[in-house]
């Protein structure tokens, strides 16, 4: 949002400008508690699905996201109507300016990232695997039907084929973020009879996620069979990937090659707005800035010299990129 602000600032100092600068501030863009990504750009383009406001909470299944949408003064009888606040054909292009939430930016000592596109992803936020709960001591293995070991089993087969996937070339990253026994019946003396946890993979390739999401179900149903446990993977979340406009990618390297910024090309594996934009079909790119211990971490530190540079290129996109896109 500062770096919107500081190119309207720059742009009412300047010469009169063809077209309207807007800042949008929109909220929403992760919204893990919910599983569900791009909440208000959604709403923004009339793209939300009524059904997300039943989405239960992850911390509170209590609280749906209806009501935490309410209860922050969202109209989300409009929302559900799908009406859509903005019009497509009305922007000529979008540009975001993001930190880098991985490491690769550091390790290779650039300042500036211009993103190639942005993954999409499946996520399975409430699966689970169900065994039987039995006393660790007087079942023998051939007769258990252990959760933890059933799931961990899917870990470790899921992490072999990404690996296998990578050397193939393929884009792909896959987690389980979420891994946990029932505090209320789990016991250092109870072989588990349930696991909870929570898978996601993410891709720029759609084909790759609907080829990974295969390869889970096939996975769970053979683990099934030889552990005699039951797989669940519940809803799944799915969010496409999104590509930035190939022309703006271009003027972006173009504007840090003349200002002499060194600068990479990389994807983005975090989800950003800039994906229903571009997915709307408006032109749009992404500008990132170096930042070490990646992000969600207490320890990320950004240098606000490199702020201002990627700051400049955004401004710089912004003003003259409706030229590059011909709109």
């Amino acid at each position: 949002m500062i770096a919107g602000l500081l190119a309207l600032l720059h742009a009412q100092r300047g010469p009169p400008l063809r077209r309207t600068l807007c800042l949008f501030v929109l909220r929403g863009e992760e919204s893990a508690w919910f599983a569900r990504p791009y909440l208000g750009s959604s709403a923004l383009f009339g793209r939300f699905d009524p059904g997300w406001l039943d989405l239960p909470c992850l911390q509170d299944p209590s609280l749906t996201l209806g009501a935490a949408m309410r209860r922050e003064g969202a109209d989300t009888d409009v929302i559900a109507a799908r009406t859509p606040l903005l019009d497509p054909a009305a922007l000529s292009h979008f540009v975001e300016l993001h930190i880098e939430q991985g490491p690769v930016m550091v390790a290779r000592g650039v300042p500036v990232g211009i993103v190639s596109g942005i993954r999409g992803n499946h996520r399975h936020p409430s699966a689970r695997c169900l065994g039987e709960a039995a006393h660790s001591g007087a079942v023998p293995r051939w007769l258990r039907r252990d959760a933890v070991l059933g799931a961990a089993d899917l870990a470790m087969r899921l992490d072999a084929s990404w690996r296998a996937l990578l050397e193939r070339g393929e884009d792909l990253v896959m987690t389980m973020g979420i891994f946990t026994t029932d505090p209320k019946e789990h016991a250092m003396t109870r072989v588990p009879g349930e696991v909870r946890f929570a898978l996601e993979y993410r891709s720029e390739s759609e084909r790759t996620l609907d080829d990974f999401h295969a390869l889970v179900e096939a996975e769970a149903a053979a683990i099934a069979r030889e552990r005699r446990v039951r797989f669940e993977l519940g809803p799944g979340v799915r969010t496409p990937p999104a590509v930035m406009d190939p022309r703006l990618v271009a003027h972006a390297r173009s504007l840090c090659a003349e200002a002499g910024i060194a600068h990479e090309v990389l994807a983005s594996g975090a989800g950003h707005d800039a994906a229903i934009f571009a997915n709307a079909g408006v032109p749009a790119a992404m500008v990132f800035v170096r930042n070490e211990h990646g992000s969600h971490n207490p320890r990320e530190a950004m240098d606000f010299d490199d702020f201002l540079l990627a700051a400049g290129v955004l401004r710089a996109l912004l003003l003259t990129g409706a030229e590059a896109v011909g709109r």
